[in-house]
């Protein structure tokens, strides 16, 4: 249908609306929530948002899409280097200080000054022998508690 000219009367009819737009709890509603996946925590990758598992000892983790609520999110990895378990205090030590060191370059604010606090997925003396496991992953989570549901990359929190 063409457009209406300037002098044609039927322009001044204001169109039919089209259906109502949905309201803010209505999309939100609509969104699916994804299952977790459960993934071996050896392939974890930067960017993947997790719910964290219980224990101290962790094989295996709950990765969803960071749109839904989660409890962390993987911001830095690293591997480690050396044939012989350096020792747990060693391993946690170069992880605490490479995961600070990594803090602002993903999330956009100086660790110190942000909400969030860092937490460290190590190497154990077991997996390191066994399953030449090297890699320090950094996680990111709310002090508070709270959920998170939006990735932190950028978000300067």
């Amino acid at each position: 249908m063409p457009f209406p000219s300037a002098g044609d009367k039927s322009s001044d009819e204001k169109p039919a609306s089209a259906a109502a737009s949905p309201t803010a709890e209505e999309v939100v509603e609509k969104v699916e929530e994804i299952d977790p996946e459960t993934v071996d925590a050896i392939d974890l990758n930067v960017g993947d948002c997790l719910i964290e598992p219980d224990g101290e000892q962790i094989t295996e983790v709950d990765v969803l899409p960071c749109t839904q609520e989660h409890d962390s999110e993987v911001y830095a990895a690293k591997d480690m280097t050396g044939t012989e378990y350096p020792g747990e205090t060693a391993v946690d030590d170069a992880a605490a200080e490479f995961c600070v060191a990594e803090f602002q370059a993903y999330i956009g604010t100086d660790y110190q000054e942000s909400v969030l606090n860092i937490g460290l997925i190590t190497p154990t003396s077991y997996s390191w022998t066994l399953g030449n496991d090297r890699e320090i992953l950094c996680t990111a989570y709310r002090m508070d508690g709270s959920p998170l549901t939006n990735t932190i990359r950028n978000s300067q929190v």
